[in-house]
């Protein structure tokens, strides 16, 4: 059994250092900034490092797929705890007295996670799975433990309302 868990481990240390630039982009795109993307991916690796060498007889058929849906998991629990569900930090806000020439200026990074904040959870999390983690939509779809057609259409109803608001913003 502990031979079963030290494999475990090492494939998970492997997928982790080649997924981990699409999870840190994820993990940015959810919760807005750097800085807790990066706290809470380190919590989860050693979240699932401890789980794994504590547990007998582990099962995981895709590792790839289970770190993702506990990172979104992470995520979820982290605005919670945080209170920073569906917020959008001040210094993103448009103020309404703002002129056209300071509104032009919004980084593209700042008015996707203001869209992305605008837009319905599941449509946004299709999104951020699919565009920042790079998963195919049968991978999202065992992520997020959702039928593949209802996948594919949240993808599509997400990105025409990004595309309204990308569209109204100009």
């Amino acid at each position: 059994m502990k031979n079963e868990n030290v494999i475990i481990q090492k494939e998970l240390a492997e997928v982790f250092k080649a997924e981990r630039p699409y999870l840190l982009r994820y993990a940015c795109y959810r919760l807005g900034n750097e800085d807790d993307a990066k706290d809470v991916l380190q919590e989860v690796f050693l979240k699932l490092h401890t789980r794994i060498s504590e547990t007998d007889n582990l099962q995981i058929n895709n590792l790839r797929s289970y770190l993702f849906r506990t990172l979104a998991n992470a995520c979820a629990k982290w605005q919670s705890n945080s209170n920073r569900l569906k917020t959008i930090p001040l210094d993103l806000k448009m103020d309404v007295a703002e002129n056209s020439t300071e509104a032009r200026n919004e980084t593209d990074y700042q008015r996707i996670i203001r869209l992305l904040a605008e837009i319905p959870d599941g449509q946004a999390e299709v999104i951020r799975l699919r565009i920042y983690g790079d998963n195919s939509f049968a991978e999202i779809a065992e992520i997020l433990s959702q039928p593949l057609p209802t996948v594919k259409s949240r993808f599509l109803y997400g990105l025409d309302k990004l595309r309204t608001g990308m569209k109204q913003k100009h």
